[in-house]
């Protein structure tokens, strides 16, 4: 595996096959959210560390690829990934368990009401203010909501299968919306309302949560 930094503005996202990853234009928080399974576009939650892990004052970018000889697993890919981290940015950590507030997705008293869809590609198609999501697993709205829900969101709904439902939060952000914790906006409740019609809720509750404390990380990785 290659690590070089790299400038923020030309970052392509990340590509996983069976014989590769590359990911271009990351911060390093989100490299380590990836290497160590975290929720995706909520590791700001699960990682404590310097701040210029994450997009802001003093972040630098980074470009990783790596390749395999063979088709190995996402998994495996994982490891490899941490075993760059360990090697090239002497990355060290430890897991700590942390009670925090948190949005957790549940089933509503009276059942789920959604419709199943086995068939079809994972979408999610924006039109105007509703979000129309298609053959979804119910763990990956947290891709959508987390830009309104200043908390990590917990999927503690059970449900594993794909799911057609729509979600239009927006109508309901000017009645339901309050101040967040640190300044934000909190839509938690207006996501709740939104969720009402599927059977679901969106409830604010402690949890103790498994987080990742960094105990050391170089700037700049050693050479290749």
């Amino acid at each position: 595996m290659r690590a070089l930094p790299g400038p923020p503005q030309a970052a392509t996202g990340i590509k996983v096959h069976s014989t590769s990853i590359r990911m271009s234009g990351f911060p390093l928080g989100a490299i380590i959210c990836w290497g160590y399974g975290l929720h995706a576009y909520q590791h700001g939650f699960e990682i404590r560390g310097p701040s210029w892990l994450d997009a802001g004052l003093g972040c630098i970018w980074y470009d990783i690829e790596g390749k395999t000889e063979s088709p190995v697993s996402v998994e495996q890919l994982r490891w490899m990934l941490r075993t760059l981290l360990a090697d090239r940015f002497k990355l060290s950590l430890h897991r700590e368990q942390k009670e925090m507030t948190v949005c957790v997705i549940s089933t509503a008293k009276n059942g789920p009401k959604l419709r199943s869809s086995e068939e079809g590609e994972m979408t999610v198609s924006p039109e105007g203010d509703v979000l129309h999501f298609r053959s979804t697993l119910l763990s990956r709205m947290d891709e959508w909501l987390y830009a309104m829900v200043p908390y990590l969101i917990l999927d503690e709904t059970g449900l594993t299968g794909r799911y057609n439902f729509d979600l239009d939060y927006e109508r309901y952000l000017e009645a339901y919306s309050m101040p967040g914790p640190g300044g934000p906006i909190d839509g938690t409740p207006a996501v709740n309302k939104a969720l009402e019609p599927l059977g679901l809720n969106a409830e604010l509750k402690r949890r103790s949560v498994e987080i990742l404390v960094i105990d050391h990380v170089e700037k700049m990785p050693t050479a290749n």
